[in-house]
C-alpha cells in the first residue's frame, strides 16, 4: 500500500543526534550533593524517566534538570537518580513492566523479550519488509480504519513528530533505550510532541493517509543503529 518509502540515513542520524545531546555516558551526574527535599532512586532494569515521573508524581523535566541529564537513553542499571520535591519513599520494587490498559496487544512471545515491542495497531499486513517491485520496503504496512489509534511499541522519547520527511506524511519517530528506534508514518493526526517521553501503549497518533499512501494504514519501521530491520523479528 503506497509507494516505496525510504527514510535517508542522513535524516535519521540527524534526528537521533537531536534527540540525545552529547555528554557523559551515564546520562546524569550523581545526586549525592542534593538537598533533603526529595529521594534517591536507584535505576533498575526496564525503568526510565517516564516511569519515575509517574511513580513519584514529579515531572520528567524536573528530574532531568535536577540531575543535569543530557542523554535520557543512557541511564544505566544501578545509577542513582535524585527525585526532587517529593516526600514519597524510594520505590522498593522495579517500576518496569507497567503497560497501558488500553493497549490492544497480548503477552509478548519469547522472541520479543529482548526488545519487548508490541504492535502499533492490529490488522493483516498489506506489505512486508524487504524487496517489492525491485525496490526495498523498509518497514511493514498495516491497514486500519482511518482514525484508529496508533500505539507506541515501546517506551522512549519522541524525536520527531509531524511532517518534514517527504513521502512519510505526518510521522512519529521514537528513540528507545539502547540502539533502537521505531517509526510510525502516514498519520491522520499526531498526538505527541517532539521531546515528549512516552510509555509503551501510549497513543502516538491516528491512522490516516498523509504523505504518499493509497489508503489508510500505518507504515511501521524498526531501526537498529539507524538501519532498518524487519519489524516481524521483534513483534509477538
Amino acid at each position: 500500500m503506497g509507494r516505496r518509502l525510504a527514510l535517508p540515513i542522513a535524516w535519521f542520524a540527524a534526528l537521533l543526534l537531536a534527540g540525545a545531546c552529547a555528554s557523559t555516558p551515564e546520562g546524569a551526574r550523581s545526586p549525592r550533593a542534593r538537598g533533603s527535599d526529595g529521594v534517591v532512586h536507584t535505576i533498575r532494569a526496564g525503568e526510565n524517566l517516564y516511569r519515575l515521573s509517574r511513580h513519584y508524581g514529579v515531572s520528567v523535566d524536573a528530574i532531568v534538570a535536577a540531575n543535569e541529564v543530557r542523554d535520557v537513553t543512557a541511564l544505566r542499571v544501578g545509577q542513582e537518580i535524585w527525585i526532587p520535591g517529593t516526600s514519597k519513599q524510594s520505590a522498593t520494587q522495579t517500576l518496569a513492566g507497567q503497560k497501558a490498559a488500553n493497549h490492544p496487544n497480548q503477552k509478548p512471545s519469547a522472541k520479543t523479550r529482548a526488545l519487548g515491542l508490541a504492535w502499533p495497531v492490529r490488522g493483516k499486513l498489506s506489505s512486508r519488509f524487504g524487496w517489492r517491485n525491485g525496490r526495498r520496503h523498509e518497514g511493514i504496512d498495516i491497514p486500519a480504519r482511518r482514525g484508529t489509534p496508533i500505539y507506541a511499541a515501546q517506551a522512549g522519547r519522541v524525536i520527531h513528530s509531524g511532517r518534514g520527511l517527504g513521502d512519510y506524511g505526518k510521522v512519529v519517530i521514537v528513540k528507545h533505550a539502547g540502539r533502537f528506534s521505531t517509526v510510525y508514518a502516514h498519520n491522520e493526526r499526531v498526538r505527541v510532541r517532539k521531546g515528549q517521553f512516552i510509555e509503551k501503549g501510549d497513543i502516538l497518533g491516528e491512522v490516516g493517509t498523509s504523505g504518499n499512501a493509497s489508503g489508510p494504514h500505518v507504515h511501521f519501521e524498526v531501526r537498529r543503529d539507524r538501519k532498518p530491520v524487519d519489524p516481524l523479528l521483534f513483534l509477538p
